[in-house]
């Protein structure tokens, strides 16, 4: 048996409008997904989606409002933008663009999130792990090595 890909979740706290959709993420993750909520996904610096990489993560799901929902006005757009830019970067260093998939989630959706995660763990699964990216390890009590 094969370990599942290891994701790195970043959700803006306001794009899960449905309580049965946020409170799934909230309590029933898989153990290979963590979760990282963040007022917008503008607010996410690219160094973090870094460090989720160093720490072993096999692809980053940014989940955001619709452009025209975004509850900063144009944070997701900034976002987005942003961190298309820092693909080439992530490429770069042997990260392949499509680990980091951006997920625009309309306020009407319901159980997207679920399925889109599912999906993009098969596609990483496919696509193999990225272990020789990691430089660093998780202790098993939830501290960090330097």
């Amino acid at each position: 048996m094969t370990a599942k890909a290891k994701i790195a979740l970043f959700q803006c706290r306001w794009c899960l409008f449905s309580p049965a959709d946020q409170e799934w993420v909230d309590t029933q993750l898989p153990e290979n997904i963590h979760l990282t909520k963040t007022p917008c996904t503008g607010k996410i610096n690219p160094l973090y989606l870094l460090n989720a990489i160093q720490g072993g993560a096999d692809g980053i799901m940014i989940s955001g409002c619709l452009p025209e929902q975004c509850h900063f006005k144009t944070g997701n757009l900034a976002a987005r933008r942003q961190l298309e830019e820092f693909n080439d970067f992530l490429h770069y260093i042997g990260y392949e663009k499509e680990r980091v998939h951006f997920l625009w989630l309309d306020l009407q959706d319901r159980g997207i999130i679920q399925k889109e995660l599912a999906a993009f763990e098969a596609e990483l699964e496919a696509m193999g792990s990225t272990q020789h990216l990691a430089t660093r390890v998780m202790r098993a009590e939830g501290g960090e090595n330097a």
